[in-house]
């Protein structure tokens, strides 16, 4: 869009559709780890979901073993402790979380879908 519609130098129109945007996604992103790390703190429920059907948000990669699924205490530790978040806005959009160096895990995809489903049966 923005090349057939703005032709030549605009300085900060990057910025606007795209940097704020990500910035306060991935802020909004973060928070939402934060709230969920301390409801799980206060509530035990990975200790319900053990129980049962624990749910799957996403997938753990790890450097020197297969591929995991991201439980959702997971997911909040690796949007905390990610080197850097990066958001793919495909059709089944995903938060990508990068570990650091000396992480064993290489990436945490979460899957958006997912995520939304979890908040919103906690909402129930």
């Amino acid at each position: 869009m923005r090349e057939k519609h703005f032709k030549g130098e605009w300085k900060f129109l990057e910025k606007i559709i795209y940097g704020i945007p990500t910035e306060k996604a991935t802020e909004a992103a973060i928070e939402l780890a934060l709230y969920f790390r301390a409801l799980d703190d206060d509530e035990n429920l990975m200790g319900y979901w053990r129980q049962g059907n624990m749910p799957k948000v996403g997938t753990l990669y790890l450097k020197d073993a297969p591929s995991e699924p991201l439980s959702p205490r997971e997911m909040s530790n690796k949007v905390i402790h990610a080197a850097a978040i990066r958001w793919e806005l495909s059709e089944e959009p995903k938060i990508i979380c990068h570990g650091r160096d000396e992480e064993k895990w290489l990436r945490a995809e979460i899957e958006v879908r997912a995520l939304l489903y979890l908040g919103g049966q906690l909402g129930s």
